[in-house]
């Protein structure tokens, strides 16, 4: 099968770098699978698990707030995003806490109408994550 290369970065580091046959996500406009070759696209979205197949198999991995972009020229995907973290790695104690700190911020009042759309989105995000887990 072909295969193209993929990036995932973070702001702190580059989460996932290889060849891979396809990746399978949830973008804003639904459910999304790109393939080598695929023509030039360009997606966001807000939270998704990430099911990448390589040569080893399937891995499954979540992201939140990201751009996806995949060249046709160069045959290479891009998934810049705030978070991305493998399903296995995810620490769910941690998880938890960021969904408590949530909690307590929207729970302030004194909030920028921006400020909480954003915390809401974020909360929406951490909540479907953990259910996706248990």
């Amino acid at each position: 099968m072909s295969t193209f290369n993929l990036k995932i970065r973070t702001p702190d580091k580059e989460v996932f770098a290889g060849e891979v046959e396809s990746i399978a996500f949830n973008a804003e406009d639904g459910r999304t699978q790109v393939l080598a070759h695929h023509a030039n696209f360009m997606t966001t979205l807000q939270f998704s698990p990430l099911w990448i197949k390589g040569p080893d198999g399937t891995t499954e991995f979540f992201a939140r707030s990201g751009m996806f972009s995949f060249d046709h020229k160069k045959n290479e995907a891009l998934l810049l995003c705030l978070y991305a973290e493998k399903g296995d790695e995810i620490s769910y104690k941690t998880v938890e806490e960021y969904l408590k700190f949530l909690t307590e911020e929207l729970g302030r009042g004194d909030l920028s109408e921006y400020q909480v759309v954003y915390l809401q989105g974020e909360k929406l995000a951490v909540e479907k994550q953990v259910k996706g887990k248990k």
